[in-house]
């Protein structure tokens, strides 16, 4: 009864669409929203028909019974998680996406929208790349931002490369192996937060550090896809090849130009660094930039001097921005993530420590409170 109730809401929904979406044409670019997947079950073709491409009106996913199903059963869309009855989610996500500072934007009749300011900013980065891939980037992106220690020798070419499918949380480990080697100085792991069982630590040091890492990029995940399904943005690739082909005559002139400029623009995944183009799940916000969050809870268990924090805010923050580098987030992806990511550790990390190391909970939270930082006053071209 319950997916006979959902399916003739959504058949009426439909229906109401051909023609208004709140009172405008369906064609207002305000209604665009991610679709970059595709269906591998015939069953759904009927069902597919009458929902695709997905809207404002589908967004959030969890209003659509049977949009949720077809997603998670019949496409080949990535991680769909909806969030008012995925088993991971403790947290409001509504309340999450209002924290770091409400839904995103998309495209925009009006042709002075914030929007196509943020689209042609990644473009301008894809410029950059696609002139630039085999310089070394410290010379080309020195006003963007500057590389971790680990990239330094880095061409633009390899920046889009290194968030480029590879393990999660793997610039992250990168560092801890990095800081216990003593490449940033002097180490030491706070015993007031992780209690210490000998002079030499080794299960409460690196083997501690190496499980923080994995269970903060564990824990933020299902939150941050939550938030992607919940807003549904489309990636740029989509926004730009819809200009180029002349689906999407709204974008200023500046912007068309700009996009008809491109080289090699034969298809959307072209506007990215990548072969597949970008992943199958919706922009906002960035995963990439949601895991990275060492920054923040490194100094929990850690006395950190300011040069140590200043590294891993510098790899924190490149593998956020690597991503608009590579065409596939906007600049506000990425630090919606960011903030995501560390409000979430923030929120869970206290009863993390408590279970898995016996922190009192309160110690956690009183140190908490003094390093939290929002991602928007970060400077990428602080020296350490």
């Amino acid at each position: 009864m319950k997916a006979f109730t959902y399916s003739i809401f959504l058949l009426i929904d439909a229906s109401m669409r051909c023609n208004t979406a709140n009172g405008e044409d369906t064609d207002n670019p305000a209604a665009l929203r991610f679709n970059k997947f595709t269906m591998n079950n015939k069953r759904t073709r009927v069902a597919a028909d009458k929902y695709i491409p997905l809207t404002e009106w589908h967004y959030p996913i969890s209003k659509n019974y049977d949009v949720v199903t077809m997603l998670r059963l019949d496409s080949n869309a990535i991680s769909v998680v909806d969030d008012k009855s995925d088993i991971e989610l403790k947290h409001n996500i509504s309340e999450l996406i209002e924290i770091v500072g409400g839904l995103p934007d998309h495209p925009s009749a009006n042709k002075n929208a914030a929007y196509w300011k943020q689209l042609e900013k990644v473009c301008e980065m894809r410029e950059i790349a696609i002139a630039n891939q085999d310089k070394r980037a410290d010379h080309v992106l020195p006003d963007i931002m500057l590389l971790p220690n680990r990239w330094k020798d880095y061409t633009v070419n390899d920046v889009a490369e290194a968030v480029h499918d590879e393990y999660p949380g793997q610039h992250q480990a990168d560092f801890i192996f990095d800081l216990m080697k003593g490449v940033y100085g002097r180490i030491q792991v706070d015993d007031t937060i992780i209690a210490r069982r000998a002079h030499a630590q080794f299960l409460h040091g690196i083997v501690m550090l190496a499980d923080l890492n994995t269970w903060s990029v564990s824990n933020v995940g299902p939150y941050n896809f939550g938030a992607k399904w919940f807003a549904g943005r489309a990636r740029p690739e989509e926004i730009a090849y819809k200009i180029k082909t002349g689906e999407l005559e709204a974008a200023p002139e500046w912007l068309k130009s700009k996009i008809d400029n491109f080289p090699d623009f034969s298809s959307p995944e072209k506007f990215t660094n990548y072969e597949e183009g970008s992943p199958r799940h919706p922009s906002w916000p960035a995963m990439h930039s949601a895991a990275s969050n060492i920054s923040f809870w490194l100094q929990i268990v850690m006395r950190l001097t300011p040069q140590q924090l200043c590294e891993a805010k510098k790899v924190d923050y490149a593998v956020a921005y690597a991503r608009t580098i590579a065409g596939v987030h906007y600049e506000d992806d990425n630090i919606a993530g960011l903030d995501m990511g560390q409000e979430i550790v923030a929120r869970d990390l206290a009863g993390y420590l408590e279970g898995k190391y016996g922190t009192a909970v309160e110690r956690t939270v009183r140190k908490m409170e003094n390093k939290r930082f929002k991602w928007e006053h970060y400077n990428p071209l602080e020296a350490c």
